[in-house]
């Protein structure tokens, strides 16, 4: 039972974002290189453990309002299936798995696991409450993930590359919040404390900023423009 609770509240479904660790070793056409497949194979591991370890610690500090919230009661901690103790104990032990094998790989790809982990951890805190800065921290777990896979393997990517996958991360980020603020007006349910500080003409206007300026930098890169 506490084993079942303890993997559904690590969130694998969500290691999916962590994909985007294999940009690089696919716009580099060495994704059938072994060494360099395996140790960004090594990368998309470690970040797993990572993302796991702060979902895991912003579910113990939201454990009283998930209580109370329609759907997030019923999540392991805030259901009572996971003690909390146990679950302190598994973000603790993930995030020394994922330094763990970050150093593996270098210390340039440790400093990104362990500032992402550190970043993360600070928005689990607060910052998840500021608008503008939740954006900008969703949108850099991206970019850290997508860059985290170029320095594995030590690839080159362009200028046109770094800005194009900077406008789409904020495109998303964006894009996001304004899908949970319209499901706010839709059923009046606070899932965030930084939406209500959002207005709904400003994330119109912020993703329609952001797909249009996110469009020439992809078009040159894809193009290859250096």
């Amino acid at each position: 039972m506490v084993i079942s609770q303890a993997v559904k509240i690590a969130r694998p479904v969500h290691w999916i974002k962590n994909l985007s660790l294999f940009a690089a070793i696919l716009l580099t056409g060495t994704l059938f290189e072994k060494g360099l497949f395996l140790d960004v194979f090594w990368a998309f591991i470690a970040f797993n453990f990572a993302t796991s370890a702060t979902y895991i610690f912003n579910d113990v500090l939201d454990v009283k309002q998930d209580r109370l919230h329609p759907t997030k009661k019923n999540r392991p901690i805030a259901s009572g299936k996971l003690p909390i103790g146990f679950a302190v104990f598994e973000a603790i032990a993930l995030s020394l798995f994922a330094l763990f094998a970050a150093l593996s790989l270098g210390n340039l790809f440790f400093l990104l696991v362990a500032g992402y982990l550190v970043m993360q951890f600070l928005y689990s805190l607060g910052l998840k409450n500021l608008p503008i800065i939740d954006i900008l921290i969703i949108a850099a777990g991206f970019i850290i993930r997508v860059y985290a896979g170029a320095f594995v393997i030590n690839a080159h990517l362009s200028v046109w590359f770094l800005l194009c996958v900077i406008s789409v991360a904020l495109f998303l980020a964006s894009g996001k919040r304004r899908a949970e603020l319209n499901l706010l007006k839709e059923t009046n349910e606070i899932t965030r404390t930084s939406l209500v500080r959002y207005k709904k003409e400003l994330l119109n206007s912020y993703v329609t900023m952001l797909k249009s300026e996110s469009i020439p930098p992809c078009v040159a890169f894809s193009g290859g423009t250096k």
